[in-house]
């Protein structure tokens, strides 16, 4: 039933099968796969190599499936099949994220007022061991939406993202919370009261920075944790040792009036890629991983874009309802469908000079102070187009369905080593595929791979990357979580 509904269009069987790359470097086979069948039924996975265990969050049911990955050396064959599941309903209403290190399994689970489902209270992280038996119970922040381990594992980080509730009546402070393992797992929230937030950063007309603030995802390197601000297209250092927020730096915006930045704005059943005057990409990292290149720290975001609706209040609106400066009008007359924000790009008589849209439709890699060193430019959209053009940017199979509202939407990532060269693994949401880019040079990543997964796998929401010496089949993988298929499935990399 899931496949019939989303892969209705013959040309999904057409690309089904689809693996092109630059070069025959690389490899990637799919070697085992779990369905749920169920829509929400696996959105983040983690690894566990002691037990080669994998643990997915069910969304849908409010539960942790845990998998086992089997791999025989004589018969060359891979099983996932489900072993057991957590259920988190006594913990509490939702389940957003989990992590794995050593014998711990962490869980990020939100609360939500019993009169206002929509109205968050303070989450927890629920501790188990890998057989999945409770350990401990820790109450974090609004909204605990990922967590993940420092390096050496003494420390539990968690973004609470901290969004407002369905009216926005009511708006928690986003934080990033730490969890001290070595101590009684004491919990410490690092709000951003106080903090210096510089111009650049997107802020709610009228809202405090501490409030609309909302911590989306955590990486890790050394002593430094970095969390990307999503709608606020932003990043924010936090230093571990002193468990203080150092700073909040703005992204900055992409310019879609060069040619390398060209864009599809329009939703009229054809691929149409051009540069806009006055036209600027947010960044708004989702997912955010990091590595070292040359004893440097790097960081690699999958800009998906993020707007907001919440009641009456929605930051966005179609170009075509817009009131323009008179210079801007005969540009967007007939190319207008693309959807940006509401607050940004006003003159002093209240028309839009400049606009400023969801997502860069890319992913970047920015240095430890997160400037940007490399951006995919329109390298995506360009793939998409050659390799699917009877589904670019498509909508549920619907070709161009998705141009005016973040194009192919990069959203899961992971970084990984295969034999000395560094991977950037990029799921990209909507086209249902992943792309995979040499990113050793930091300055100069390559294009590798391109990889349909929409014959059973409908849209990449979490990736986990096991290295060759943490593998069961003594080869690197990457896990991949896929929200609207529910499932679950291993790719073999060499």
């Amino acid at each position: 039933t899931m496949k019939k509904q989303f892969l209705t269009l013959g040309a999904c069987t057409l690309f089904s099968s689809l693996l092109l790359a630059s070069s025959g470097t690389l490899s990637m086979e799919k070697i085992a796969s779990y369905q749920t069948g169920i829509k929400g039924g696996s959105e983040i996975v983690a690894f566990d190599k002691k037990s080669n265990k994998m643990f997915t969050t069910n969304g849908k049911k409010n539960m942790i499936d845990i998998l086992s990955l089997d791999y025989s050396s004589v018969s060359k064959t891979t099983n996932l099949e489900k072993v057991s599941s957590i259920d988190l309903s006594s913990y509490g209403d939702g389940v957003n994220s989990v992590a794995v290190f050593a014998n711990l399994v962490a869980v990020a689970v939100e609360k939500v007022s019993v009169r206002d489902g929509s109205k968050q209270r303070r989450g927890s992280i629920v501790l188990f061991d890998t057989d999945g038996n409770f350990l401990k119970s820790i109450k974090v922040g609004y909204l605990p939406d990922m967590v993940t381990f420092s390096t050496n594992g003494t420390l539990i980080l968690v973004a609470n993202e901290g969004q407002p509730n369905d009216d926005y009546s009511y708006d928690p402070k986003g934080s990033i919370g730490i969890i001290d393992t070595l101590n009684n797992f004491s919990y410490t929230d690092l709000t951003f009261d106080g903090i210096h937030i510089p111009k650049g950063v997107i802020l709610k007309d009228g809202v405090d920075a501490f409030f609309d603030l909302e911590p989306e995802y955590i990486t890790v390197q050394g002593d430094r944790a970095y969390v990307s601000l999503q709608e606020n297209n932003a990043i924010a250092i936090v230093d571990l040792s002193k468990k203080k927020i150092l700073s909040v730096v703005p992204l900055g915006f992409k310019d879609h009036s060069k040619a390398q930045n060209s864009i599809d704005i329009e939703e009229e059943g054809k691929i149409l890629m051009k540069t806009y005057k006055n036209l600027y990409g947010m960044y708004q990292p989702d997912t955010i991983d990091s590595y070292r290149a040359g004893y440097k720290t790097y960081l690699v975001t999958a800009n998906e874009g993020d707007g907001r609706e919440y009641g009456d209040y929605e930051n966005e609106t179609k170009i075509k309802k817009l009131d323009l400066v008179d210079e801007l009008v005969s540009v967007y007359k007939d190319e207008n469908d693309l959807k940006i924000n509401n607050e940004l790009g006003k003159n002093s008589k209240g028309k839009y000079e400049r606009l400023y849209t969801f997502g860069a439709r890319s992913f970047s890699i920015w240095d430890e102070n997160a400037a940007l060193v490399f951006d995919s430019k329109n390298e995506l959209a360009k793939l998409a187009a050659k390799l699917e053009p009877e589904l670019f940017n498509h909508s549920k199979g619907k070709m161009d369905g998705r141009s005016g509202n973040k194009g192919v939407e990069p959203e899961a990532l992971a970084i990984g080593k295969v034999d000395g060269e560094t991977y950037a693994f990029v799921g990209l949401e909507r086209q249902s595929a992943i792309v995979v880019y040499n990113i050793s040079n930091p300055k100069d990543a390559k294009f590798v791979k391109y990889l349909n997964t929409k014959d059973e796998d409908i849209s990449p929401e979490g990736m986990k990357f096991v290295s060759k010496k943490d593998s069961p089949t003594a080869e690197a993988l990457l896990l991949v979580a896929f929200e609207i298929s529910g499932s679950t499935s291993v790719y073999e990399i060499k």
